[in-house]
């Protein structure tokens, strides 16, 4: 539970920020590592800017599965990035208010339809705003969570005893692998990132030509911080890029800077760590909606014992279902040529020597 968590002493280098969907996220370069973090993880933010090349920072983090790692917090001289150590709650949004007003307004005035619908969404929203605090609560009592939390008080009290100090003179700097697939390599400018549906559309300049692609909507919004295993597609303006183009589509991207890699998959293919994100979500829609159906639907109807009846016929389709989907496409995509694909990935592992992000 514990053994992917790390605690270093680094040289600070850069950071780097991009808007990613509903928040912040950021990048943080050291002289031994790369870490990624959201900005509502930590009270206040503002101390990167404070920070210079060479100063010494103290890093609680866990590893990511291509080689960098997600922030937990961060001690310094200069000030702390704090961790949330209180429960933030989530709280409606001040137009909501005015929704009970209309209610009033509708039942009034007899207009049953606008009534029920203002109503249904009143309740969705007090649901949505009580589930996320939930959430945050049980986040500050998972056991890693816990555990960091007590080495950032250990450490805070002067306790350096289970850090380590690995600095070096030097960034250590990644070389692409010799490939006869076409390499392009250039800077990043001009980032553009935005909302697009179940997902983003990421944008920018590339050796003057615009270049986009879009990555669906598979990150852990649901899931806490201490379980991920991979960060958000982070290209930053000046980031050094290599590109790997087929039929004028992005398959491959080493990012120099960082040391990040990313598979852009156009063929039907997914591995199996993609197969668990999709098998995590579709679960996690499938057993959350029949409880809000019970909550809004079963419970306040009068013909209860047939709709329970119906309910429970339907909740094991409900199940099976992602599990037979998976299982078909899986087969699917064997049938597809996937061959490019795979000798963009040997390339992405032998450059970077971990699995790269998949697009």
């Amino acid at each position: 539970m514990k053994n992917n968590c790390q605690f270093n002493t680094a040289k600070f280098y850069q950071y780097d920020c991009i808007p990613y969907e509903t928040t912040n996220c950021y990048r943080i370069i050291t002289d031994n590592g790369v870490y990624f973090f959201y900005e509502y993880q930590f009270i206040d933010v503002n101390i990167l800017d404070n920070l210079e090349e060479g100063d010494v920072i103290h890093i609680g983090s866990h590893a990511l599965n291509d080689g960098t790692f997600w922030l937990h917090w961060l001690v310094s001289w200069k000030g702390d990035l704090a961790i949330r150590d209180k429960l933030h709650y989530c709280i409606p949004h001040r137009y909501t208010l005015l929704i009970p007003f209309f209610i009033l307004v509708g039942f009034w005035f007899d207009l049953q339809l606008i009534t029920i619908l203002l109503s249904f969404g009143l309740i969705f929203i007090l649901m949505w705003c009580i589930c996320r605090t939930l959430f945050r609560l049980i986040n500050l009592f998972l056991p890693k969570q816990i555990f960091l939390r007590k080495r950032y008080h250990r450490l805070k009290q002067s306790d350096l005893s289970f850090m380590k100090s690995p600095l070096s003179k030097n960034r250590k700097t990644l070389s692409c692998s010799l490939t006869d697939l076409p390499v392009y390599e250039g800077i990043a400018t001009n980032i553009d990132s935005s909302l697009i549906s179940r997902g983003t559309r990421l944008s920018f300049d590339f050796n003057g030509v615009r270049l986009s692609f879009n990555e669906y909507d598979l990150t852990n919004y649901f899931i806490p911080v201490i379980y991920y295993f991979c960060h958000p597609t982070f290209i930053a303006s000046g980031d050094k890029l290599s590109l790997i183009f087929e039929n004028n589509k992005i398959q491959g991207i080493f990012n120099h800077t960082d040391g990040s890699s990313y598979l852009i998959t156009h063929c039907v293919w997914i591995s199996k760590q993609k197969a668990k994100t999709l098998l995590r979500y579709w679960y996690f829609y499938s057993i959350s909606a029949p409880i809000a159906f019970i909550l809004l639907v079963i419970l306040p109807s009068q013909k209860l014992d047939s709709i329970i009846n119906g309910f429970l016929w339907i909740l094991p389709l409900a199940q099976i279902i992602p599990l037979l989907f998976l299982l078909f496409y899986t087969l699917f995509s064997y049938l597809n040529d996937r061959s490019y694909t795979k000798r963009v990935l040997k390339w992405l592992c032998e450059t970077t020597g971990h699995w790269p992000k998949e697009i």
